[in-house]
């Protein structure tokens, strides 16, 4: 199940025996095979001695639920009789009921077999075929809970799963059939190294529940596991059950946009009431702009439940460690892992902290531009964990020139979805198609077939029910309703998935287009349908996402990773009326970057809890409090726990459901991107190394260990680097040229470290208006200019610098700013920036000669811009490398030349910048940027024969002449004119 329980499961077969007892396959046969029917019905298998009860049992079975969808008169899915979605309330509980009844038949049956015929084929394999063909049965009675629009049978399904899980969990403490299973692993018979697997598998589903125990530890074992549930459900209802709330004036909350007060409860006083649900909690801490009222609701929502919930979870972590130690562990956190990629506690402490060491130096640059913003709007206010989140989202919005809001229009559900197609199916080898005239559970809900491309093999099938509506659940997630199995006859069961998501519709019932978080995440969710689908593991118990949890994420995580590329984004965005008209570039670049802003700090924040949770779950006297405090300023660089709050009272994830195993997602993110880099980085799907990956990670499924499949896969063994190198590449400090042209004569100025007054006509007469303060970001205090404004063109070009700029340079103040002259040519702004960081900075105006202002003038033709563009980059790049003397006197650079050849020393530095239309960012935007070619593209072939030979320049005497522009004394002559 999509819990990953393991479950018994009612058994079906696709053959039957003739009279003389032997196996043939009939016209009836449903076995799947290449070029096969499959619409065809199943037969029974039936065996003689031991097994022939169980045989009797499957028939029973088969026909049972044959007459459920004879009734009915439904139509599921070609070749998947067992998979039914649309059952009465009165079928999930008659089908639930007969799911028990075969399934302890079935455990009767091998609980009788006598110990000296013991063998795997009336041990094991029933118990496994059984498993195999009882999911489906187990899901069809189950899902409706989640996705049925009628009450009646949500009640049902849920009643049927509350008596399935009783049945199970009686199953799993069944003595009779334990000691069958211990006695026959005992014997060490010789069998598949999956079939081993399985076997262990199943003798550890019984050690569990402690059937390898003396009585007494038995009957302990049960009552910790009762203790457990009852604190682990007493944390959860506690912060479900706090009513706590805080009242704040509109100005208190300025800021939140007007929907999100208009959602608050107003009191009499016009006092707004906010309930600290999280939702709520999240907005102000990102989107409010006065400190206190963060502060204020930082403290109450960490002082949740704080001394009732912080005893609950003291008793919970002792009972875990008692519990651990019973069944033969040093602690929780190694019973935890003990089936997991990490296996062990300190080896997964180890993982976070070398995670947070590669990442802090970059923490650190990260949180120094929080902190100068903070002081900026501020004062010398301290900086708290409460700032975070909003002063990352301050700083993002100043970086990068995105309206997600905006964009949202590019990405309608059905473009988005064909694109995901057609990128798994040229990265997989896979085809997709949509199967028609299937039944159901509503009307919206879509059925798919998925054939392998190369020989038209039908590999499974999966829904897709995407629109939220009445009765819903109200997550995302990818559930599996049949798992892919071969049986004993060699007839192979068909893997078909759910895929839930929670898109919307319109008042017409037309699909909202998508925003960009949920693209993401339909790409992350689909990855776990292609996982489900390609998972070829004969064992039910192995197949489809029932691998170890540590793995099941990376396809997922690996699938997200080409949501940012520029070939992935133009193919599946596209205007509602216009699906012709993807995503500019430019956007498609800033979306990369705003996937790792401020990365490392948010990653070391993940990193604090995961530490909490595992250092709690392996350390038996671990203070929760003293523990919260000590962590907390060391993984944050230095930033302290919110004063008065201890985050272990409202940490669920340490309570049920990802107890020892938080970092688990991180562990996930780290091997895709290692993955991704290593056979995928240049964001196109490779069809060679898809099948690769397909073959060697998806298909062997959970019966081999995860990390010999990615060593195979890679060729070595994973490594965090490619992760830590995604973060730290892209937010690496390099310098960028850009050249921006200002048609215009009236021309804001900002200062870069103060309030300053600066020129804002060519009178030189200083105006109060004029004021703009910047500090490393661009404000939003605009400079006011008349009403009537010309139209400003700019003209961006971007190169490549040398890395080393560090954030301290900034804190110095600026020299004076020169007066402007407008003589008729064109001006130019020499700007740098930051890789990561929307930051500019002014170097240089200059003011072009005539060829520049023949060239400027020429781009803005069409036949011109193809002309003019690379010679307008290429003589600048020359100017900045310095490698062509003759571009400062063909494009009347001089003033950048001489800026050149003082090495850029800052006494020379102008503060001046664009205002389009009294907006800053407008004026900054890259939507018009031009790469500068780089130094090595720039070079001529002669420059290329002369570096071929490198050294051997003497040798060749005069071979150096040829280019006698790049000659030392020429460039010395050159600038000798220049002066």
């Amino acid at each position: 199940r999509a819990r990953g329980i393991s479950l018994p499961v009612t058994l079906f077969f696709h053959s039957r025996e003739n009279s003389r007892g032997k196996m043939t396959e009939n016209e009836g046969n449903d076995k799947i095979i290449e070029g096969s029917n499959p619409k065809k019905k199943l037969n029974v298998v039936t065996f003689t001695g031991a097994a022939g009860l169980l045989g009797l049992a499957v028939s029973f079975a088969i026909f049972a639920f044959k007459s459920h969808k004879q009734k009915s008169k439904k139509k599921g899915l070609p070749g998947c009789d067992t998979v039914c979605v649309n059952l009465s309330a009165k079928e999930i509980l008659d089908l639930a009921d007969e799911i028990i009844h075969k399934s302890t038949r079935v455990h009767d049956t091998v609980a009788l077999v006598s110990l000296d015929k013991l063998s795997y084929e009336n041990v094991v394999l029933p118990l496994a075929e059984l498993e195999a063909r009882q999911l489906s049965l187990i899901q069809c009675c189950v899902f409706p809970k989640m996705l049925s629009p009628q009450d009646n049978v949500r009640k049902a399904s849920a009643e049927a799963e509350q008596k399935i899980d009783t049945h199970i969990l009686s199953c799993r403490k069944r003595e009779d059939v334990y000691r069958i299973i211990k006695i026959y692993a005992a014997k060490g018979e010789s069998i598949a190294p999956e079939a081993k697997c399985y076997l262990q598998c199943l003798v550890r589903d019984f050690e569990d529940n402690g059937l390898n125990l003396t009585a007494i530890k038995r009957e302990e074992v049960e009552r910790l596991t009762n203790e457990i549930d009852e604190l682990s459900l007493r944390y959860i209802r506690n912060l479900n059950e706090d009513s706590s709330c805080l009242f704040f004036t509109e100005d208190e909350l300025a800021g939140l946009p007007l929907e999100f007060l208009q959602s608050l409860e107003k009191t009499q006083n016009k006092e707004f009431k906010l309930t600290l649900e999280s939702r709520n909690v999240a907005a102000i801490l990102e989107l409010c702009k006065i400190a206190k009222t963060r502060k204020t609701v930082a403290m109450a929502y960490g002082k949740r439940c704080g001394d009732t919930n912080i005893r609950v979870l003291q008793r919970l972590v002792h009972s875990r460690h008692r519990l651990a130690r019973i069944l033969g562990f040093a602690h929780f956190a190694d019973y935890a892992l003990d089936r997991r990629m990490s296996k062990t506690s300190m080896r997964v402490i180890r993982f976070l902290e070398d995670i947070s060491s590669s990442l802090t130096d970059l923490a650190i640059r990260e949180f120094s531009f929080l902190k100068d913003l903070k002081r900026k709007e501020e004062g010398e206010i301290p900086f708290g964990v409460e700032d975070l989140l909003y002063y990352i989202k301050r700083v993002e919005e100043l970086q990068f020139d995105l309206d997600f809001g905006d964009i949202r229009q590019y990405f309608p559900v059905c473009l988005v979805l064909s694109g995901i197609f057609k990128i798994c199916q040229d990265l997989f080898g896979i085809k997709i198609e949509e199967v028609t005239e299937v039944d159901v559970w509503y009307h919206d809900v879509r059925a798919f077939a998925v054939f392998d491309s190369g020989s038209g093999k039908l590999l499974g099938y999966f829904y897709l029910d995407m629109f939220t509506r009445e009765g819903k659940c109200n997550h995302s997630c990818v559930m599996a309703l049949q798992n892919n199995a071969l049986f004993s006859n060699g007839a192979c069961q068909i893997p078909v998935a759910l895929l839930i998501a929670q898109f919307s519709k319109d008042g017409s019932g037309e699909a909202v287009p998508l925003g960009f978080s949920e693209v993401v995440n339909l790409f992350h969710e689909f990855g776990h349908v292609v996982q489900h689908i390609c998972n070829r593991d004969s064992f039910a118990r192995f197949s489809g996402l029932r691998v170890d949890p540590d793995f099941r994420e990376i396809p997922s995580q690996l699938l997200e990773n080409w949501c940012y590329e520029s070939f992935t984004l133009k193919l599946i965005s596209g205007y509602r009326q216009d699906i012709t008209k993807p995503l500019v570039d430019e956007v498609c670049k800033t979306l990369k970057r705003w996937r790792y802003s401020f990365s490392a700090l948010k990653s070391l924040q993940e990193i604090l809890y995961c530490l909490f949770d595992q250092i709690i779950y392996s350390d038996d006297d671990a203070d929760l409090l003293q523990l919260i405090r000590s962590l907390h300023p060391k993984v944050m660089i230095g930033l302290p726990v919110v004063e008065g709050t201890n985050p272990a009272s409202c940490f669920p994830r340490a309570v049920i459901g990802s107890e020892a195993t938080c970092y688990s997602r991180l562990w996930s993110e780290v091997y895709a991107a290692d993955i991704f880099a290593s056979k995928f980085g240049d964001g196109h799907p490779n069809l060679y190394a898809g099948l690769q990956f397909r073959d060697k990670v998806l298909a062997p499924g959970g019966g081999k260990e995860p990390m010999e499949l990615l060593t195979s896969f890679l060729g070595r063994e994973p490594s965090t680097q490619a992760f830590i190198d995604s973060r730290t590449n892209f937010n690496r400090f390099y310098y960028y040229g850009f050249l921006l042209l200002l048609r215009h004569k009236r021309i804001g100025f900002m200062s870069l470290n103060a309030l300053t007054r600066l020129p804002l006509k060519n009178t030189g007469r200083f105006e109060e208006v004029g004021l703009a303060r910047h500090s490393l970001f661009s404000s939003r205090t605009a400079c006011r200019e008349t009403a009537v404004q010309q139209r400003r063109m700019v003209f961006v070009v971007e190169a490549k610098g040398k890395k080393g700029m560090a954030a301290r340079q900034y804190q110095r103040t600026p020299p004076p700013m020169p007066k402007i002259e407008d003589d008729g040519n064109p001006r130019f702004v020499i700007f740098i920036r930051m890789a990561n960081v929307y930051l500019w900075y002014p170097l240089s105006i200059i003011a072009g000669g005539t060829t520049a202002k023949i060239m400027v003038a020429a781009k803005d033709n069409l036949l011109g811009k193809y002309i003019y563009k690379d010679t307008i980059a290429r003589n600048i790049a020359a100017v900045i490398y310095r490698v062509n003397m003759r571009s400062y006197f063909l494009f009347g650079l001089f003033p950048l030349y001489n800026m050149t050849r003082k090495r850029f020393k800052r006494q020379q530095l102008s503060s001046i910048v664009s205002c389009e239309n009294g907006n800053m960012r407008a004026a900054l935007s890259t939507s018009d940027v031009i790469e500068l070619p780089t130094q090595d593209q720039l070079k001529t072939v002669f420059d290329k024969v002369k570096d071929y030979f490198g050294d051997a320049k003497e040798s060749f005497g005069k071979l150096s002449s040829l280019n006698p522009g790049t000659d030392e004394k020429t460039e010395e002559t050159s600038d000798e004119k220049a002066k």
